[in-house]
């Protein structure tokens, strides 16, 4: 139920210095935008300009204490450019899920716990603040919240485990010479050292391409490979503690299956029709704010040489199929 007053504070952004939260009037939105930064833009833009609100995140939290949020039910981590927004675009399009794609807050808290000087315990009552008091529904047709993270977040999985021990999870991935075509081609913000990712962050994924010898790569090959490795390993870690493990493939073949197996694993009653009319977001091209951009089926080529592919493959050969085999299917 939405506040007397008519707002829907929403919490968007933490600055992790000054532990400074801010809100947003989120009232009617329904979050369709591939990101959640592109709705944030969207409503700045608005005239008149919505209702905002900052401060200590505790003292925010004391003011929204009267605004109840909704039940978080799944959350969605993955490797990158694997089709996990379209996955959360097909959330969007069902009008009982307000799905949060890439916060900038989920983001912000995820390098701060994985910082040197990070506070666990800070973080975990800052996020259990959020889910009661800072997440409402911004409709009355919302029933529950879903949160579609970035790829290098799912590294601060102790802190999601931790504050939300009871919402399930789903891990898709995509091959990595795939994934390193299309972050070549087209690199995403981090790997150009915007954003809040401190490239360290993947340093588990380097200690991989030291062991194998794949020292010699150029920067963004290097920096992409780290990257895939580094969340790659922790989808394992997901999927062999029961959580759901997707496919790119599975996905980009029949999106609405894969929406009812999502579904069924957050607990979310969907009807096969309603995962059918969700699924229709496939026809459009997923990261286009406008939606009305047509999905054309291209697959960057593969930016590699015979040579450093074969090496990249005999590295990520076993990972690749430790997750084939906890993939789920369709069919």
């Amino acid at each position: 139920m939405l506040k007397p007053t008519g707002r829907s504070m929403v919490m968007y952004d933490f600055d992790t210095d000054s532990s400074t939260a801010g809100c947003l009037d989120m009232s009617g939105e329904a979050f369709t935008e591939p990101f959640m930064i592109d709705t944030i833009e969207r409503r700045l833009r608005e005239r008149p300009r919505p209702f905002a609100l900052a401060g200590e995140w505790q003292e925010v939290c004391d003011v929204l204490q009267d605004q109840p949020s909704l039940s978080l039910r799944g959350m969605i981590f993955h490797t990158g450019r694997c089709g996990s927004t379209l996955m959360a675009n097909a959330f969007s399009a069902m009008p009982q899920a307000m799905t949060l794609k890439e916060s900038p807050f989920l983001s912000a808290t995820a390098a701060k716990a994985m910082s040197a000087d990070s506070d666990l315990t800070m973080t975990h009552e800052l996020l259990q603040a959020l889910q009661r008091n800072c997440l409402p529904p911004t409709n009355a047709e919302q029933r529950y919240q879903i949160w579609k993270f970035a790829s290098w977040n799912i590294l601060a999985d102790p802190v999601w485990s931790a504050a939300f021990p009871d919402s399930a999870r789903v891990f898709m991935w995509r091959p990595c010479a795939e994934v390193m075509a299309s972050e070549i081609a087209a690199p995403p913000l981090w790997a150009n050292g915007k954003g809040r990712v401190n490239h360290s962050m993947f340093s588990s994924g380097r200690a991989l391409m030291r062991e194998a010898g794949l020292t010699d790569l150029p920067t963004a090959q290097a920096l992409s490979l780290a990257a895939w490795l580094s969340t790659a390993a922790k989808g394992i870690e997901l999927g062999e503690r029961g959580d759901l493990v997707l496919a790119y493939d599975t996905v980009r073949s029949d999106l609405a299956g894969s929406m009812r197996a999502v579904t069924a694993h957050f607990g979310v009653p969907v009807t096969a029709e309603e995962a059918e009319r969700a699924a229709q977001v496939r026809h459009f091209y997923s990261k286009d704010p406008s939606g009305k951009k047509k999905f054309q089926e291209t697959t960057p080529s593969i930016s590699l040489d015979r040579e450093t592919t074969r090496r990249i493959d005999d590295l990520t050969g076993d990972l690749e199929e430790r997750l084939s085999k906890l993939s789920h299917t369709t069919n």
